[in-house]
């Protein structure tokens, strides 16, 4: 197998190689953004999906007066995507005490704003619960005026 009339000896595997090398250089870098907007979709799905189950849970605990709840939350980021943070609540009255905070590599911050009814997030200490990237347990419970969530040990 060989070229026809070839006689500079650019012929057989050498050739086949080289042709070989060019096309995965070509479709390696299409093949990776292939897969990196497939992971950041599904990173941000599974992220803005965990946080809405948080503010729906902690705004029918505020609702029904009372009530505690642990929760299995999976901030996890992807193969090629990471979770930088996610920040609950604020102080109870502090401008952000009914909104959830959280942003992914590449992109900027997403506000889930917990309102209908407006419930107060706060941490254990009167903060705002910082979380990164990970899988948590999540303890929900109303106390006074807000709900106060933790990290369950």
């Amino acid at each position: 197998m060989g070229l026809p009339g070839d006689e500079g000896g650019i012929e057989g595997l050498p050739l086949q190689l080289l042709i070989v090398a060019i096309v995965a250089g070509i479709t390696a870098p299409i093949v990776y953004a292939g897969l990196d907007a497939y992971d950041h979709g599904q990173v941000a799905s599974r992220v803005e999906g965990e946080v809405l189950r948080l503010t729906r849970a902690a705004q029918q605990y505020a609702v029904a007066g009372g009530g505690a709840e642990t929760l299995t939350l999976d901030f996890r980021g992807g193969l090629f995507v990471s979770v930088d943070y996610v920040w609950i609540g604020d102080r109870p009255g502090g401008s952000f005490a009914n909104v959830v905070r959280y942003r992914i590599a590449g992109e900027g911050e997403r506000v889930v704003l917990v309102e209908r009814p407006a419930v107060s997030l706060a941490g254990p200490d009167n903060r705002t619960l910082a979380l990164g990237a990970g899988t948590y347990e999540i303890h929900l419970e109303v106390l006074y005026d807000s709900v106060v969530v933790s990290v369950a040990e």
